[in-house]
């Protein structure tokens, strides 16, 4: 069983999905990267994510949005805004 906390972040950047999730690896987070917001959230699951980092700004549905509709699932997960504003 692995006891690293997971992380899921969202951005349609793929390098910004790849730079962070190189980092927070390296911090010791499992971390799972999407670049389509409606691809993370029906892989979405209540209890499987300690924090959710969020782009806000994304071409099918923006982060806010992505927010509402993961709170409907879980409404106890740690969420995070990343903006390039």
């Amino acid at each position: 069983m692995n006891s690293n906390p997971r992380i899921l972040l969202v951005d349609d950047e793929s390098d910004i999905t790849f730079s962070f999730s190189i980092g927070l690896e390296d911090s010791g987070f499992n971390v799972d990267t999407f670049n389509h917001p409606l691809k993370a959230l029906s892989n979405f699951r209540s209890g499987s994510y300690e924090l959710v980092i969020l782009d806000i700004k994304m071409p099918e549905m923006s982060g806010i949005d992505l927010c509402k509709e993961i709170r409907k699932i879980d409404n106890n997960v740690r969420i995070c805004f990343l903006t390039a504003f």
